[in-house]
């Protein structure tokens, strides 16, 4: 105590041990008279107060890691956020492709598609050998209607293509024309849905 160890240091060592009692016990009245801190209620409290201090500095530090753990979780919601629009906008573009090509094939679909034509099967009408069968590539002397004789019995039996049949009928698909007898035997062509004999129309 500052104001026993004043006196200690004045008296001699006997006077002070014979004074130490008194002035201890006159200094506690002082303390207990002015409702002063005893010393040992002042070195409690400066160890609690160095106590608190540790765990302040201790909570501070776990504030401090609690805060940077923040950030870097705010920075990973916000990059989690970019990609999530990013990866919006690529489904949209997806999504509108996707509706182009869909609306292109339907409009493909709706569009009627060319009849097939039939592969010419006739000679040309300068063909050098006039007396051989007009199917193409046949040399026989044609025998009837123009044909040899195989390719008139295939006519007659209706199973020889490019030429009006003895019905007078010509079939494509779903579609069917008939034409007078004068016609039968003569080659035909069908375009955009018509029947062509001898270059015109039917």
């Amino acid at each position: 105590m500052a104001i026993i160890d004043l006196f200690s240091s004045v008296l001699s060592r006997p006077a002070s041990r014979i004074l130490e009692g008194s002035v201890r016990t006159l200094v506690n009245d002082l303390i207990r008279d002015h409702d002063l801190a005893s010393a040992a209620e002042v070195d409690t409290l400066r160890r609690s107060l160095r106590g608190l201090d540790t765990r302040a500095g201790d909570i501070l530090g776990k504030l401090e890691q609690a805060q940077s753990e923040l950030d870097e979780l705010r920075s990973a919601l916000q990059a989690a956020d970019q990609r999530l629009a990013e990866s919006n906008s690529a489904l949209e573009s997806a999504t509108a492709k996707l509706a182009r090509l869909e609306s292109s094939a339907h409009e493909h679909q709706a569009q009627p598609k060319p009849a097939a034509q039939p592969t010419p099967t006739s000679k040309p009408a300068d063909s050098d050998t006039p007396l051989a069968c007009r199917v193409a590539g046949c040399t026989i002397k044609h025998r009837s209607k123009g044909f040899c004789s195989p390719h008139y019995q295939r006519w007659r039996r209706g199973t020889l293509p490019g030429f009006i049949m003895p019905d007078g009928k010509v079939t494509q698909g779903d579609k069917s024309w008939q034409v007078g007898k004068k016609s039968t035997g003569k080659p035909y062509e069908i375009k955009r849905g018509r029947l062509y004999i001898d270059g015109k129309a039917v």
